[in-house]
């Protein structure tokens, strides 16, 4: 991996390694990816299908499950994105071939066949895709490439962050909260919260940050996390006890101020000679030191 890539860039990439294989994860994986960035456009009577991705990496990967069920070519585009999350960004899109696009909005649950016509996405996550644990995680991996960032302390010019953040941004509530619900049967809690027109899934807390991250997989990142999470606990500690031994050295110099200005008091009303032998030791040792 390229050095001066973000921590999100490195999970992203590394993501693409360990997608789904199973014909039977697969459906979820891009289910989520095709609600979150996909759009219907219709021209000349005929309906397109568009899904819209951060990079053409994710685009070659996105197409090569598709044909693991779907035997077509799939047309990728690189393009500005004119509205959305990712207006004025370089973009890839997908555009499905007309004669599978009402096959795979029925076969993803994006849709539901009513006459043969097509309706609006239907709401919420389709049930019926995600019944193991293993199309669970397919579900969210997909769901992490299509909406997911993930933010570590950094000092870095392109990434300066502090603390450590988790989120899904998704614009159905009924979808965030069904995501929240799936999380929580894998032994993850996610707190929610809107941004604008969205809803957000987010974590905070380091550990559970690194949970999510060995729960999609990304096992790599999830060894960086704690790298990470080392070096500012010991950077941290140091500094604790810099800063203890600052306040020691502060508290011991004051010690011998007071001291020295006792011993010019006593040398100029009574002079040091009038002291005890052993007082008159320990004032030239603190002296001479």
């Amino acid at each position: 991996m390229i050095d001066n890539l973000t921590f999100k860039d490195k999970t992203r990439q590394e993501l693409l390694t360990v997608v789904p294989s199973d014909k039977e994860e697969i459906p979820a994986f891009l289910s989520a990816v095709s609600r979150i960035g996909g759009s219907l456009e219709i021209s000349k009577k005929k309906l397109s299908f568009v899904i819209q991705v951060d990079t053409y990496e994710d685009g070659l990967k996105i197409v090569e499950l598709f044909q693991e069920i779907y035997p077509s070519e799939f047309e990728l585009n690189i393009e500005t994105a004119k509205s959305g999350p990712r207006q004025g960004k370089q973009i890839c899109s997908i555009v499905v071939p007309y004669g599978f696009t009402k096959q795979i909005l029925f076969d993803l649950c994006l849709m539901k066949e009513d006459g043969g016509e097509i309706g609006e996405f239907v709401q919420g996550i389709p049930a019926e895709l995600i019944v193991t644990p293993e199309q669970k995680v397919a579900f969210l991996k997909g769901l992490y490439l299509a909406c997911g960032s993930v933010y570590v302390p950094s000092v870095s010019a392109d990434e300066k962050k502090e603390g450590y953040h988790f989120e899904f941004q998704i614009d159905d509530e009924v979808y965030v909260d069904e995501t929240a619900g799936i999380l929580e049967d894998l032994g993850i809690q996610m707190k929610k919260s809107e941004r604008g027109e969205s809803f957000l899934l987010y974590l905070k807390d380091k550990d559970s940050v690194q949970k999510m991250l060995i729960l999609l997989g990304l096992s790599d990142s999830a060894i960086e996390l704690q790298s990470i999470i080392d070096e500012r606990e010991t950077a941290n500690n140091l500094n604790r006890a810099i800063i203890c031994e600052t306040a020691n050295l502060d508290k011991t110099y004051a010690a011998c101020a007071k001291q020295l200005q006792a011993i010019g008091e006593i040398s100029e009303k009574m002079g040091l000679d009038e002291l005890p032998p052993q007082l008159q030791e320990v004032v030239d040792a603190r002296l001479e030191n």
